[in-house]
């Protein structure tokens, strides 16, 4: 799931070089039409968001219920890496086949085949099978789902609404995914302590296929027409690689992600972990706090409306320094520090995952976004079962607190590093593309 329409000279205190405009992209040519006029991009904004909606009661109950079947952070750690391994191997390909496919049925396919996986956890519950096994076993297809959904709908976005409203957009479907995650999680928490796991799971399911439906019904191609030669699935994928290579923006943003993604990849599974066995706080103080999160997030992406995002590289490094921040204060645990802190985090990474989306979208063009998108995600995805793994063995050992805070200090010192990079202090959108 960034940049409203503002003017003015000056923009996050930036003023806007007159010279610095690229020549245009290419990139598919449609009609700019209000958002709120744009038939195609209300039905995925709707589907989005009930998908969302069921993803935020997902994202709660599961860990929860690994948790409890297990008792092991290393478990929850083994979890998390079956379901992202599969993007380091499967990521590079899955943006190939959206740059040459239709883009529409990659998203309904891929949103009706996580439907019916995630509905065999609450029919393993049902039929009281091995649901552990059941967790571990679809993990895998899930993330290859998953990096098929993100390959098109990333890629989809430039022809569904036009570069120019790219980042308002995205912002847009920022807000609604996080105002699912604002009352997600708490019903979440409630749905777990009285009438279990399964029940609240299953919504997830159901959730997929309604927004599988509302993508059946978007009217327009979501890639321009192009004559492309025989595959050859080596050089299209060394493609996208060389583009984010050779583009000194795009590769120190993407590196940066990257890294973020690894240090912050265990942070539901150590939240889980503290809050519920360390702070003995309950489900439901775990529901509220992901969802106080989610509210942050929420205002985050509203507030990201109101501010063009022209210093890109400068709202990365200044968001994600705030988060790391906030996570080592709320070590503290305590709730006048701790509920405070998980908002200002959900606040502060709606601004980063806003600009970051937009800036490399912006940055390529439209017969390289799929592969662009799907090797970026390659690499901050793919990699994350390196901090998954990690955080489930620093959970067993020394404990949530101490691990959260390893976690908010090593991303602390890694936004440090980063902002030594100029290309990345000086990264600049600017009219749907990023100067190079």
């Amino acid at each position: 799931m960034i940049e409203p329409e503002g003017s003015g000279g000056l923009v996050d205190g930036v003023p806007a070089p007159a010279t610095a405009v690229p020549p245009a992209l290419p990139g598919p040519q449609v009609h700019e039409e209000p958002l709120s006029q744009n038939r195609d991009f209300l039905l995925l904004l709707g589907g989005q968001g009930i998908s969302a909606f069921g993803d935020a009661l997902s994202l709660t109950a599961l860990p929860l219920l690994v948790l409890a079947l297990t008792g092991s952070g290393i478990a929850m750690g083994i979890v998390g890496v079956l379901n992202t391994i599969p993007d380091l191997v499967f990521g590079l390909l899955a943006g190939v086949v959206a740059d040459r496919s239709d883009r529409r049925v990659m998203i309904l396919g891929a949103d009706f085949g996580r439907a019916v996986l995630t509905g065999l956890i609450p029919l393993s519950i049902l039929l009281g099978g091995p649901t552990i096994a059941v967790i571990l076993l679809i993990a895998a297809p899930m993330a290859m789902l998953r990096s098929l959904f993100l390959a098109a709908y990333t890629a989809a976005m430039p022809s569904l609404v036009g570069r120019p409203l790219l980042a308002r957009a995205t912002s847009t479907l920022e807000t609604v995914y996080s105002l699912s995650f604002v009352l997600g999680p708490s019903i979440a928490g409630l749905l777990a302590a009285v009438v279990g796991y399964g029940p609240t799971i299953a919504v997830d399911a159901l959730s997929f296929l309604v927004s599988s439906l509302a993508m059946a019904l978007i009217r327009r191609p979501l890639q321009e027409r192009q004559d492309r030669p025989a595959l050859n699935l080596r050089a299209e994928i060394g493609e996208g690689i060389a583009y984010i290579a050779g583009h000194p923006t795009l590769r120190i943003a993407v590196s940066f992600w990257g890294l973020s993604s690894v240090i912050t990849a265990g942070l539901i599974p150590v939240l889980t972990y503290f809050v519920t066995r360390q702070l003995q706080l309950g489900t439901t103080a775990f529901g509220v706090l992901l969802s106080i999160n989610g509210i942050g997030y929420l205002l985050g992406a509203i507030g990201m409306n109101r501010v063009r995002v022209r210093a890109a590289g400068r709202l990365m490094l200044i968001g994600t320094a705030v988060e790391a921040v906030a996570m080592i204060a709320a070590v503290n645990g305590q709730a006048i520090v701790l509920f405070p802190a998980a908002f200002v985090v959900g606040a502060a990474s709606a601004g980063v995952v806003i600009t970051y989306i937009t800036l490399r979208s912006a940055a390529a063009p439209d017969e390289l976004l799929g592969r662009v998108g799907s090797t970026a995600r390659t690499l901050s995805i793919g990699l994350q079962p390196l901090g998954m793994i990690t955080a489930g063995v620093l959970l067993d050992s020394i404990g949530g607190g101490a691990t959260l805070l390893l976690m908010g200090s090593a991303l602390l010192i890694a936004t440090i590093a980063f902002a030594a990079s100029r290309p990345l202090r000086g990264a600049l959108v600017i009219g749907g593309h990023v100067p190079r």
